[in-house]
C-alpha cells in the first residue's frame, strides 16, 4: 500500500486472505508431451493476475506423460526476482523441514495505525527528496543515451578478453569489432505486445561443458550467452533480419550484502553486447566472456541508482506510463536500448521434492515480457543441470520451439570445440 501517490509501496497482512483463491489444477489427460504442458503455461501466463488479491498464483497440471506432474507458479516481480522465486522453492520444496511436521498457525497482523501511517509517509518524503537530490547529481549518468549504451572502454576490454581466449591456428580469428554507441538493432521481437504467449524449455547438462569451461577459463554463463548469440544469429539469419551490429542483452546481475536487505528484489542491470555478429562459435564464446566481465565490473545502472529512479518514479507514475505506452503502441515507434532479456539464476542448494515419493525434475523459469521486449531467455540452475525457459510474444515469436532447437544446436557447437 503506497502511503504518497510517488511514494513506494509497503507490505501489509490481506486479513481476508483465502487460499483457495490463489490455487487451482488443471488435467491434461495422463498422457500429454511436453508440448501441451508448454501450452498450457503460455495460457495460464497470459491470464492477469486479479488485483483484489496478494499478487501470486499457483496451478498444479496433472496428466503428463511418465506419471509426472508440473507446478506453475506465477508471482509478480515487485514480491519476487529470479533468486527470490528460487528460494521460495527451495522453501516449498526443501528437505531440511520433515514432512508431517507441525505447521505454526498464521494469523494476519493488524493494519498500521495513524501513528504508523504518517511515520511512513514522513519516511517516503525524505527517501523521495534524497533520491531525487542523487539523480539530479548524477543526471548524465541517468539519461537514456548515456546510461543505456556500451562505450569504447568497452570495446578495448572485449578485444583484450578475445586476445585472451581464442585460440588461433593457421589462419588467426579476426577479433570482432565491439563498439556500440547507437542503438541495438532492430528486431521481429522488439515491437509492440500482445497478451498472447509462447513457452518452451530445454535443459543442458553442466557436466557437458565442464571440460571447455576448465580449458578456456570461461564461466557456464558465457556458455548460455554465447549459445543465445548463436542461435539467434541463426534465427534472424533464416528471416533476413540479421543485423551487422551485435544484438544487445539485458542482464540481471544478483547483489549481496546491505544493498540486498529489505526485499526480495535483490538484482542490478547491465547491457551486454551479444555476439550475433560474431560467424564462429569460438568467437562468440570469447566475445561473451569478455562482454560478462566488464559488465560485472561495471553494472550499466549500479544498484543504489536503479532504487533512486524506483523511489522518484513511484508505481503510480511508472503504472500510468506503461498503459499509456501500451495504448499508443509505443513500442512500435521508439526502440528500448536492448533486444531482448537474458537472466541466469544460480542453483538451489539442495535438491527438491515434494513430500516423501516426489522428486523435482526441473525448475524452468517464465520470465514476464513488456512492450518492445517480445522475447526472453532465462536459464536456473538444479541438480547439475541449466534449466532454460524460452518465452515470447505469440504475436511477434509464434513457435519459441524453433529458438529452443537452434538453441541446443548451439550449445552442442561449443561443446564440440577442441
Amino acid at each position: 500500500m503506497p502511503t504518497l501517490p510517488m511514494g513506494r509501496p509497503w507490505w501489509i497482512d490481506d486479513n481476508t486472505f483465502d487460499l483457495d483463491r490463489h490455487l487451482s489444477a488443471v488435467d491434461l489427460g495422463g498422457s500429454a508431451d511436453d508440448t501441451a504442458l508448454h501450452e498450457e503455461v503460455a495460457r495460464y501466463a497470459a491470464e492477469q493476475l486479479p488485483r483484489d488479491r496478494p499478487l501470486w498464483q499457483l496451478r498444479l497440471v496433472r496428466g503428463l506423460a511418465g506419471r509426472r506432474s508440473a507446478l506453475v507458479t506465477k508471482m509478480h516481480h515487485c514480491a519476487v526476482d529470479g533468486v527470490g522465486g528460487r528460494d521460495l522453492l527451495a522453501l516449498l520444496f526443501g528437505t531440511d523441514i520433515p514432512p508431517g511436521s507441525p505447521t505454526p498457525a498464521w494469523t494476519p497482523g493488524e493494519g498500521p495505525g495513524r501513528t504508523e501511517r504518517f511515520a511512513h509517509r514522513v519516511t517516503d518524503v525524505s527517501s523521495w527528496v534524497a533520491s531525487a537530490w542523487r539523480l539530479e547529481g548524477k543526471a548524465l549518468g541517468v539519461t537514456p543515451s548515456t546510461l543505456l549504451r556500451v562505450t569504447r572502454q568497452t570495446a578495448a576490454s572485449f578485444a583484450d578478453g578475445l586476445e585472451r581466449l581464442i585460440e588461433h591456428d593457421d589462419r588467426p580469428t579476426p577479433i570482432p569489432e565491439a563498439t556500440r554507441t547507437g542503438p541495438a538493432p532492430q528486431t521481429p521481437f522488439n515491437a509492440a505486445i500482445s497478451a498472447d504467449r509462447a513457452f518452451a524449455t530445454v535443459t543442458f547438462p553442466l557436466a557437458a561443458s565442464r571440460r571447455l569451461r576448465r580449458c578456456t577459463g570461461v564461466t557456464a554463463n558465457d556458455v548460455l550467452l554465447a549459445s543465445c548469440a548463436g542461435a539467434l544469429r541463426s534465427w534472424l539469419a533464416a528471416r533476413d533480419a540479421l543485423s551487422e551490429a551485435p544484438l544487445i542483452a539485458l542482464v540481471p546481475i544478483a547483489i549481496s550484502g546491505d544493498l540486498a536487505a529489505g526485499g526480495f528484489n535483490r538484482f542490478t542491470l547491465t547491457l551486454c553486447p551479444l555476439p550475433t555478429h560474431v560467424g564462429t562459435a569460438r568467437g562468440r564464446l570469447a566475445f561473451s566472456h569478455a562482454a560478462m566481465q566488464h559488465a560485472k565490473r561495471e553494472p550499466t545502472i549500479p544498484p543504489t541508482t536503479l532504487t533512486d529512479i524506483a523511489a522518484v518514479t513511484g508505481p503510480g507514475l511508472a503504472s500510468l506510463l506503461t498503459q499509456a505506452a501500451a495504448q499508443l503502441h509505443l513500442a512500435d515507434r521508439v526502440h528500448l536500448p536492448f533486444n531482448l532479456m537474458i537472466s541466469n539464476v544460480p542453483a538451489p542448494a539442495q535438491q527438491l521434492s515434494v513430500g516423501r515419493r516426489a522428486a523435482v525434475l526441473g525448475t524452468h523459469p517464465f520470465p514476464p515480457l513488456v512492450d518492445g521486449l517480445g522475447l526472453t531467455i532465462c536459464a536456473q540452475g538444479y541438480a547439475g543441470g541449466l534449466d532454460v525457459g524460452v518465452a515470447s510474444c505469440a504475436t511477434l515469436v509464434p513457435d519459441p520451439g524453433e529458438l529452443r532447437d537452434l538453441l541446443a544446436a548451439a550449445h552442442d557447437e561449443l561443446i564440440e570445440l577442441d
